[in-house]
């Protein structure tokens, strides 16, 4: 399948990359009721980010393909096993009409020293239709890199691909079908709305590019929360030999809310990402 959600497009900033480029949470939609929050939403979710690296995997592509280290290989000597790597925190606006979240990745102390103290920043803004959310505008910064930022052309159904500023020329353009969604819509897709019961495709942007994800659905779970167990139904994503890097959501049966996503990563990167939601918000 077309999700790759971490094939990472250079090496100089493949951590901000791997480390805060996991919230494609539930690409799936175009199997939703036509719904539509009955009330307005304010809210906040906040995640705990583990990570877990192999650094033998790492070496052995660096080995493999001549490529050069990047400046971030240090994480590779910081983490040893699983470890706590960051907090992500969402504020989540939506009413029948509009949406907008908001986003911010703050690496904890251990790893914020050695990185510089770098944070991942995104923000989206769109409206809401009998379908879901509309991307109209994604941005995202990664540590010390440009920001990014999408913006649909809706009559044309494009995508113009900004570098710091929209006054700018874009630096690139992407068509697309069906509606757009983006990095951080993708997750809350499915409060006030049912759960697609089949896998779907649909088209996501992250500020560089637009792909195609697929998730199918999987079982349901009594997932542990909180000291508890509650309703989850998990999805995933497909693999290849093309494509060896994995995927799984929950979603919680009452709320659709997502629960936690790990991520496996590929040989290149030799790491695997767990995002756990701290506490049930209040909707």
């Amino acid at each position: 399948m077309n999700m790759h959600l971490f094939n990472l497009s250079t090496a100089g900033n493949f951590l901000f990359r791997s480390l805060f480029g996991l919230l494609a949470l539930g690409a799936l939609s175009s199997a939703i009721g036509a719904q539509t929050p009955s009330t307005a939403i304010n809210t906040q979710f906040e995640y705990d980010l583990k990570v877990t690296v192999d650094a033998s995997k790492r070496s052995a592509y660096l080995a493999r393909t001549k490529e050069e280290p990047s400046p971030y290989e240090s994480v590779y000597k910081i983490v040893s096993g699983s470890m706590a790597v960051a907090t992500v925190v969402d504020q989540v606006k939506m009413d029948s009409t509009k949406y907008h979240i908001s986003s911010k990745g703050t690496l904890l102390a251990g790893m914020s020293t050695a990185l510089g103290g770098q944070n991942l920043i995104r923000d989206s803004v769109g409206s809401m239709s009998a379908t879901g959310m509309l991307t109209n505008t994604y941005q995202e910064k990664r540590g010390n890199t440009d920001l990014l930022l999408a913006k649909v052309e809706a009559p044309k159904n494009i995508v113009n691909f900004y570098k710091v500023s929209s006054r700018t020329p874009p630096v690139g353009t992407a068509p697309y079908t069906g509606r757009l969604l983006d990095m951080l819509t993708v997750g809350y897709q499915f409060i006030g709305r049912e759960l697609p019961m089949k896998s779907v495709v649909l088209p996501v942007t992250d500020g560089r590019s637009i792909k195609n994800y697929t998730l199918v659905r999987g079982e349901p779970w009594d997932f542990p929360f909180d000291g508890g167990k509650i309703k989850a139904v998990r999805y995933y994503k497909t693999t290849s030999k093309d494509d060896n890097a994995t995927f799984e959501i929950w979603f919680s049966e009452k709320d659709h809310i997502p629960l936690r996503s790990v991520i496996g990563l590929s040989d290149q990167y030799g790491a695997t990402i767990k995002l756990d939601l701290k506490k049930m918000p209040k909707l």
